[in-house]
């Protein structure tokens, strides 16, 4: 899976020249922000990519649980596109504004329509709330930068599923509260405004044309380029009782 380029992390410069204006504490709204959960598109070869164009967004998600594999690195991914607005203070040199990331900050939590059944999962459940690493540097001055985080515990999709409780129909919305993590060039700790991503849960919703694997010809619906399991309708097949999403297709 093919993320977005990573910024070489640059030496710290002396304090005497840096005209930082965070606050001696806090967060202060609008200087480090994520923007968008970006769309992602197919890479040459395979995989995936995620672009820094604003436009290419979505407003909210859609997990199918029963698609999700046991082997992946996460049940969700998150594109979101971040942009750090501390001031630009170059001079010619490196840049003292620009935020190292390090990670996210990522809280699950019910926002309407959920079961009781998963309310008791995500009730004090730590897989709901936790730190994701990820690195990657962005300028300041309203520089930008596309990540892929994980989003979504796998063991967390896993339970929702076996305790029961969501339909076909996703109905059922969650919360994904995400916040981005990083330090600047001269130490400064940095926590982004947190982003608020509503994401739908459902069992076999995104499923479409199932066949006994492999397929014979072409996929008509491939699903997400980056996750079978989230967004996007996908072609599956059964296989030992199992559904494979997207299915193997036969040479020809």
């Amino acid at each position: 899976m093919n993320a977005s380029p990573t910024l070489r992390r640059p030496p710290l410069l002396v304090a005497a020249i840096l005209p930082l204006v965070l606050a001696a504490c806090g967060r202060v709204p609008g200087q480090f922000e994520i923007l968008n959960d970006q769309v992602p598109t197919a890479a040459a070869g395979g995989g995936c990519t995620v672009s820094t164009n604003a436009t290419l967004y979505q407003g909210d998600g859609r997990l199918d649980l029963a698609i999700v594999r046991g082997t992946a690195d996460a049940a969700y991914l998150f594109f979101p596109l971040i942009e750090n607005n501390l001031p630009s203070a170059n001079n010619g040199a490196q840049d003292p504004n620009q935020i190292q990331l390090n990670g996210f900050n990522i809280d699950i939590t019910p926002l309407s329509g959920t079961s009781p059944a998963t309310d008791m999962v995500l009730a004090g459940n730590e897989l709901a709330h936790f730190k994701t690493p990820w690195s990657g540097g962005v300028s300041s001055g309203g520089g930008q930068i596309s990540a892929i985080v994980d989003a979504f515990p796998v063991a967390l999709a896993e339970q929702l599923f076996n305790q029961g409780g969501v339909g076909n129909a996703p109905s059922a919305v969650l919360n994904l509260r995400i916040q981005a993590l990083g330090t600047t060039n001269v130490g400064t700790a940095m926590q982004s405004d947190p982003f608020n991503f509503p994401l739908e849960i459902c069992v076999g919703c995104l499923v479409t044309n199932v066949q006994a694997c492999p397929f014979t010809s072409a996929l008509t619906n491939p699903g997400n380029a980056c996750n079978a399991a989230q967004d996007a309708p996908v072609d599956c097949c059964t296989e030992g009782g199992a559904l494979l999403c997207p299915p193997p297709v036969a040479s020809q």
